[in-house]
């Protein structure tokens, strides 16, 4: 059976240049009738588009609703890819040549992420890499890391299994130890890799450049 293996995007494959903020503060306005008063105070790191819009929504007083949310992600789905078609993201070295190499060698790729499935798509459309990627869970499918994982895995086609997590947070980690799976960490987000190895990662790379030694220390994971 072929392996799979789970990719985080946000500080894990690229850099979407801080736009997210901004688009957070459009949405919620839009959605929600209020302004957001703490745009620079907001935390991203791990967390999830479904568990940060419901923290903004308690902390300005204001009902939290499917039918909001909904209207929220979609209006910051339009606002990320309008900011993204103008400043497109920054791509971590090696990390196309990791996704390459990984698919040459029969593995299949998907995502665990907490970005909305629409924003997902456009940040890696707008990075070149959504062609690499066949499956996956997101923010907009539940609020907590792990149980997206755990639909992720639901979503794996027939003829793979999923080995192991890649991703940049301490979350990320819990993730996968949370459904079982072996948990990779990168140092290339806002998490030292001293922090990821005490978070209990199985593997920790400083980043992807080299892909080829990358991609071999990943695969004795399997």
């Amino acid at each position: 059976m072929r392996c799979a293996v789970l990719f985080d995007i946000d500080g894990t494959l690229l850099y979407a240049r801080g736009i997210g903020r901004a688009a957070f503060g459009a949405a919620f306005e839009a959605a929600y009738g209020v302004p957001y008063p703490n745009l620079g105070k907001l935390c991203f790191v791990g967390a999830t588009d479904s568990s940060v819009v419901r923290a903004m929504a308690a902390e300005c007083g204001v009902a939290t609703t499917p039918a909001r949310e909904e209207h929220f992600f979609l209006r910051l789905a339009h606002a990320i890819d309008a900011g993204l078609s103008q400043n497109k993201p920054l791509v971590y070295p090696g990390v196309p040549e990791l996704l390459g190499c990984l698919t040459r060698r029969g593995h299949t790729l998907g995502l665990i992420t907490g970005n909305v499935r629409a924003t997902a798509w456009s940040k890696l459309r707008h990075a070149g890499l959504d062609h690499a990627f066949s499956f996956g869970a997101y923010g907009d499918d539940h609020h907590e890391r792990p149980a997206i994982a755990r639909i992720a895995l639901s979503r794996v086609p027939s003829n793979a299994a999923v080995r192991l997590l890649i991703g940049d947070t301490p979350l990320d980690v819990q993730a996968a130890h949370a459904n079982g799976l072996k948990a990779v960490a990168v140092a290339t987000g806002w998490v030292s890799a001293d922090e990821l190895a005490a978070a209990g990662a199985d593997l920790v790379l400083p980043d992807f450049a080299d892909a080829a030694a990358a991609a071999a220390r990943i695969e004795t994971l399997f």
